[in-house]
């Protein structure tokens, strides 16, 4: 299967938000997590995906914006739990997830073959119980095309509680 920018920007968008959300719904925050676990100051702390907060359980209002004057909003019911950790592909020379010290979560991918080279920078803040933000770039090239630059925005809220009978983490998401 070969990468296409979308499947990019998902994959980055999938780690950033698997990132992004604390342990069974508890109530840490990624700057309290930030304040317990990293120094006021100082060099950034590298962390895997497993050891990252997580979103707080129940109803997500996203709103992704690429910069093409049609925000794509949605709703998702979010569990709490840990989400499922992607593996990489073996092509990425680098991925890495670091937090800083003020709290924010770094991403940066680097992965190529002879048909693609594909370039992630994302950084994502919020207390994640209520509110997080993401801004990514992801630059790509397939099949030796020119190189495509994607930039987006990512605004998620807590709107409450998933509704009863809603499946939390389930992909149809409403679209809004």
């Amino acid at each position: 299967m070969k990468p296409t920018l979308a499947s990019a920007a998902a994959l980055a968008t999938f780690a950033l938000l698997a990132g992004c959300s604390p342990k069974g719904g508890g109530t840490t925050t990624a700057s309290g997590a930030a304040a317990a676990g990293a120094p006021a100051s100082g060099p950034d702390v590298q962390v895997d995906l497993a050891n990252m907060p997580h979103q707080r359980a129940g109803l997500w209002k996203t709103v992704l914006d690429d910069g093409d004057g049609k925000p794509d909003v949605s709703t998702t019911c979010m569990s709490g739990e840990t989400p499922a950790v992607p593996k990489m592909p073996a092509t990425c020379k680098q991925f890495t997830i670091k937090r800083t010290f003020l709290g924010a979560y770094v991403m940066d991918m680097d992965c190529a073959t002879a048909d693609y080279s594909m370039t992630a920078h994302a950084v994502v803040t919020g207390d994640v119980q209520t509110h997080l933000t993401g801004d990514s770039t992801i630059t790509m090239s397939i099949n030796h095309a020119p190189t495509q630059t994607i930039k987006s925005h990512t605004d998620a809220t807590w709107i409450g509680p998933c509704a009863p009978g809603q499946k939390p983490d389930d992909d149809s998401s409403a679209q809004g």
